[in-house]
């Protein structure tokens, strides 16, 4: 996790191309987060995920903003969120 502008922006990262991201879908369904980010070896994205996740008894949909960005991006992700803040 990091903190830009004031928000709390979950982080992941995976080795390779986009996996299954349940523990990122879980901390969003529990701490109402909004956009989050992924770093892969994927080209830069931004996508709405929309899933399900396991809460109690049974399931909860969960919708968020997933921004993916390549491994090399890492540095720039400060510059990257000002700049996604500034179109919105």
């Amino acid at each position: 996790m990091a903190e830009f502008g004031g928000h709390v922006v979950p982080i992941e990262v995976k080795a390779g191309r986009a996996g299954a991201l349940k523990s990122l879908h879980q901390f969003v369904a529990e701490k109402r987060v909004g956009l989050t980010v992924r770093f892969d070896a994927s080209p830069p994205s931004l996508q709405t995920v929309d899933t399900r996740v396991r809460r109690g008894g049974g399931s909860e949909r969960v919708q968020y903003p997933l921004l993916s960005l390549p491994l090399y991006l890492v540095e720039r992700l400060p510059r990257i969120l000002d700049g996604l803040e500034a179109v919105s």
